[in-house]
């Protein structure tokens, strides 16, 4: 990579608007060259200030691995270098108070070390994955099983899961395994292993997380135990909702004689605080390709006894007369329930023809708060958002929307995309309208072709933004970061 693609500048921004005196960022760039794609995950590996971030690319001939550094000026590139051709899945774990990097192969899983970045065996176990592909993604292994606030590791298997769970000294747990085979998901030419959902929740009550799988007709639930581990014989849990599955990719087949109703396992959540496990499900109603709606259902848990039960009839529910799907599943307002933020549109021939006749697509984001009873007949808050499309080169920008604590005050906020050169953040009011009416216009350099991921890469307690894409008539690509600087003062 030539010098010239490592040219990284840095522009600062500051605005004081509204009820917070000051938003600033410092906006960085970075050139990545060309590429097909980027995988971007970020932790503290080099013992800097700020987060790390390490960009996977892939072009036509090879795969490369760039690690990029901050000293609290500019971000410089301090490791760069191909990938091993058997490293198929990337992934980010917090092991005894520190991050490392993991590196899934098709023996188990090794960790990358940031003094001479090579591969260091670690846990060997059968994988389901055995071929890497073009490019490197990252697969979520390493999460919290049991709910102690540690990452575990869940190495997904054919037989289903190899699960480490990690001591509060960074040790691991001597390895388990627990039943659940991957199901399948056929297309028109191809067939692919789906890894079973993995379900947190305490099923018995003891203090100790459950993790559970659909077994095509109910739940497997495998019971924690006070170390930390999970027992190996399943509790086998009836759910008497009539689902079909837990795939909520599951694809339609759209056409005038379809008229199909498929109710599918969205979830297991304690949705509304209570402490007791609920079970979210999602029904899609199909009467043709102008015909469609979509509805979540929530069956709030009870205790019997050492169990959890669920009632066939949903306590409360979400619903569109069109297709929603969840993007933002959170506690926006601080109250121990879950919120929804659903992005909501009806298909139908005046808006393919507003596509076609335009370049533009509004869809509705509409944000569901949790209450007492449980979630209102309409939304508590909803925002329109424009997607711009370039039927020529298949680019599309819009006024992309992300959720994160952008002011520092523990409250989730509202970001919504402007344009490529500015932001407005909403600031979470922590009751029932969510967000401030006006919003705080923020200056960035970013961009409108893809939504903006947040992150606090320099701990300073406030989400930080950042994103790739692709630079005009080019297929060279670029890294913009915006860096929170100084606190946000609340003014009275």
């Amino acid at each position: 990579m030539s010098a010239l693609n490592l040219r990284i500048a840095a522009v600062t921004a500051a605005v004081a608007q509204g009820g917070v005196a000051e938003l600033a960022y410092d906006n960085h760039r970075i050139d990545l060259g060309e590429s097909i794609s980027q995988t971007v995950v970020h932790g503290r590996l080099t013992g800097g200030g700020a987060d790390d971030l390490v960009v996977f690319t892939h072009d036509e001939r090879e795969r490369q691995m760039a690690v990029y550094a901050y000293d609290g000026g500019i971000w410089s590139r301090v490791h760069l270098a191909d990938v091993p051709s058997d490293l198929i899945f990337v992934d980010m774990m917090n092991l005894g108070g520190r991050d490392r990097l993991l590196a899934i192969r098709r023996e188990g899983v090794d960790w990358i070390d940031p003094e001479t970045w090579t591969l260091r065996p670690w846990l060997a176990a059968a994988s389901m994955y055995k071929v890497a592909p073009p490019d490197v993604r990252e697969l979520d292994i390493a999460l919290d099983l049991n709910g102690d606030g540690l990452d575990d590791i869940a190495l997904p298997g054919f037989d289903g899961y190899t699960v480490w769970t990690q001591r509060s000294d960074g040790s691991l747990t001597e390895p388990v395994e627990l039943a659940a085979p991957p199901t399948t998901r056929t297309g028109f030419r191809s067939s692919a292993y789906r890894a079973r959902e993995i379900y947190r929740f305490d099923f018995d009550g003891d203090g100790h997380g459950d993790v559970a799988f659909w077994n095509g007709d109910g739940l497997d639930v495998y019971l924690g135990l006070p170390d930390g581990g999970f027992d190996t014989e399943p509790v086998a849990v009836h759910v008497p909702m009539g689902l079909s599955t837990d795939d909520v990719t599951i694809s339609f087949g759209f056409g005038a004689i379809v008229d199909e109703t498929r109710s599918m396992l969205y979830g297991v959540d304690d949705f509304n605080g209570d402490g007791v496990a609920d079970i979210g499900t999602s029904t899609i109603e199909v009467g043709g390709l102008f015909d469609q709606s979509t509805r979540y259902d929530f069956h709030f848990g009870r205790r019997d006894g050492n169990t959890t039960v669920f009632d066939a009839a949903p306590d409360t529910h979400i619903s569109s007369a069109g297709v929603q799907g969840p993007l933002e599943r959170s506690d926006l307002d601080g109250d121990g329930r879950v919120d929804f933020g659903m992005l909501s549109f009806k298909l139908g021939i005046g808006r393919i023809i507003s596509v076609l006749l335009t370049g533009s697509v509004s869809f509705n984001m509409n944000f569901h708060l949790m209450g007492e009873g449980g979630y209102a007949e309409q939304p508590n808050v909803q925002r329109r958002v424009k997607l711009r499309l370039d039927l020529g080169s298949g680019r599309v920008a819009g006024n992309w929307v992300s959720v994160g604590d952008l002011t520092g005050d523990g409250v989730r906020d509202l970001l919504v995309q402007a344009d490529a050169t500015r932001v407005d953040v909403y600031p979470g009011t922590g009751d029932a309208g969510l967000f401030a009416k006006r919003p705080i216009e923020v200056a960035v350099d970013l961009s409108d072709q893809g939504s903006v991921r947040l992150a606090d890469l320099n701990g300073d307690g406030r989400d930080d933004m950042f994103m790739t894409h692709r630079l005009p008539d080019s297929e060279s690509r670029q890294l913009a970061i915006a860096l929170s600087r100084g606190a946000a003062m609340r003014s009275e």
